[in-house]
């Protein structure tokens, strides 16, 4: 039969598994059968991870019984008491495992989550506290104190907790990626360096998470790395392809790339996800009118009149109100009916079939994401051969020549499709990021601020585009004595 010090020590090894790695201090050696007590333990053990609350429980009482006042049993039981709804008698078990050693950081910190979780706050983060008094080393508290503080709108107070987490354990993924979050909403504004270092290190660790790529995009977006940005959105639904933020926001970004066509989809996939999972899962919900309001504004520049007439009536219904949209409803109204008296009078010598177009240009979408370059410029080419004024064939064209490295082939496809679609102020947007993509700064600057002459504001934080304007506000100033002086 073991002894008592033995079944305390497996016992304080499986706890510890359970945890990061922290000191320990040992409560007092319990009493009666100890051997038969750790069977019970280890029996409890297994039924949790199966499971088998119930089971645990009733095992782990039975440890109790034969073994009294070993503090890893009752923190252990208090565990699966709470777990499975029997609040009273678990708050009773973390009192007494806190009682028998007042040491015992494990079940502090988890009775913490716990009295968090039934709306006892305060005390929570009383129980949090004491941890990091009684072990300054301890992660898991801090951690968890900045997630409450975090909840009460303390960004301040959970930064400083998060980077405490961090600094004890650099590998402690979700506390870099809470981190990198915090420091996001607190600096939307200004320098997101810091940001997108925690959330790339969190992405390293644990890259399957698609909250972590899905800030990362937001990030990336905001400071003109589109092209980092779209493949950061695609990575969090490659991982999660419910997450309808992350479908908004490559929507979004695909708009402002000029690429209609996938933006629709994007936006489509977005207002599809069940806005109960959504909440089930703690993920941030979309802003329905303004999906629906970009998404009626790319069936605009589709000449998708039937489409767009369809969702301003959605966004009537949402707004109870009419007077927004009353004169754009009413003239879709009216050419949607100009066109259906043309179908009519259309005859079989019509130059090209819209549908036909239509179907080029999906084949061509499907060939670019299998990776199939030339197929899908085919596939474009052909629609643009059918209707020599099709913007979005063009467009795709350019994404090609874009993908291919033919930056310079890219910016003439690109002119010409904004010649096609002038008032289409995502593609002047996609413009003014060519040119600056293309090593053309000041090119640049003067499309985005054509883009801010027909938009109400930039779609990302605007002080990088700033920036660049601030080239030509200097050459201008360079100019000015030049021109009193004569030279």
């Amino acid at each position: 039969m073991q002894s008592t010090k033995s079944f305390i020590v497996a016992i304080v090894l499986t706890a510890t598994a359970m945890q990061p790695s922290v000191s320990q201090a040992q409560g007092p050696p319990g009493q009666g059968n100890t051997g038969m007590a750790y069977g019970y333990f280890m029996q409890g053990i297994k039924q949790e991870s199966q499971g088998d609350l119930q089971g645990a429980v009733d095992s782990f009482r039975r440890s109790i019984s034969s073994a009294p006042r070993v503090k890893e049993v009752h923190h252990e039981l208090a565990k699966c008491l709470a777990k499975s709804g029997q609040n009273e008698q678990a708050y009773g078990e973390f009192m007494t495992a806190i009682n028998i050693d007042g040491h015992y950081v494990e079940a502090r910190n988890n009775f913490g989550q716990f009295l968090r979780q039934t709306g006892k706050e305060k005390q929570a983060k009383m129980q949090f506290e004491r941890c990091i008094i009684l072990d300054p080393k301890f992660a898991p508290a801090y951690y968890n104190l900045a997630g409450l503080l975090k909840e009460k709108g303390d960004l301040n107070g959970a930064i400083d907790n998060f980077q405490h987490a961090v600094d004890l354990q650099p590998n402690f993924a979700e506390a870099q990626e809470q981190l990198g979050m915090c420091i996001f909403e607190r600096a939307s504004q200004g320098d997101l360096s810091t940001a997108a270092e925690k959330l790339e290190t969190a992405a390293r660790l644990i890259p399957k998470n698609p909250r972590i790529h899905y800030h990362l995009g937001l990030i990336y977006a905001t400071k003109s790395k589109l092209d980092a940005a779209e493949d950061q959105f695609r990575t969090a639904l490659m991982n999660e392809s419910q997450l309808a933020v992350a479908h908004w926001e490559l929507g979004k970004l695909r708009y402002y790339r000029g690429d209609l066509d996938r933006s629709v989809a994007e936006m489509k996939q977005a207002l599809a996800v069940n806005p109960e999972y959504t909440a089930k899962q703690g993920y941030k919900e979309i802003d329905l009118i303004k999906v629906k309001t970009l998404l009626a504004k790319s069936y605009e520049h589709m000449g998708d009149p039937v489409n767009e007439l369809g969702v301003l009536k959605q966004l009537v219904a949402m707004r109870r109100s009419d007077a927004l949209y009353a004169k754009r409803i009413k003239d879709l109204e009216r050419e949607i009916r100009r066109l259906g008296n043309e179908n009519k009078r259309k005859n079989a010598g019509a130059s090209y079939d819209p549908e036909e177009v239509d179907a080029f240009i999906a084949k061509g979408i499907d060939a670019y994401e299998d990776g199939n370059l030339d197929a899908a410029k085919a596939a474009f080419q052909r629609g643009l051969d059918l209707n020599p004024k099709s913007f979005r064939s063009l467009q795709q064209i350019c994404f090609i020549q874009e993908a291919q490295g033919d930056l310079q082939a890219a910016l003439v496809t690109a002119q010409k499709a904004l010649e096609l679609n002038p008032t289409y102020d995502g593609a002047v947007y996609n413009l003014a990021y060519l040119l600056e993509k293309a090593g053309l700064p000041d090119e640049a600057a003067r499309m985005y601020q054509k883009y801010r002459g027909m938009a109400d504001s930039y779609p990302y934080d605007p002080q990088h585009i700033t920036d660049l304007q601030q080239n030509i506000i200097r050459e201008q100033k360079k100019e000015q004595p030049i021109r009193r002086h004569g030279f």
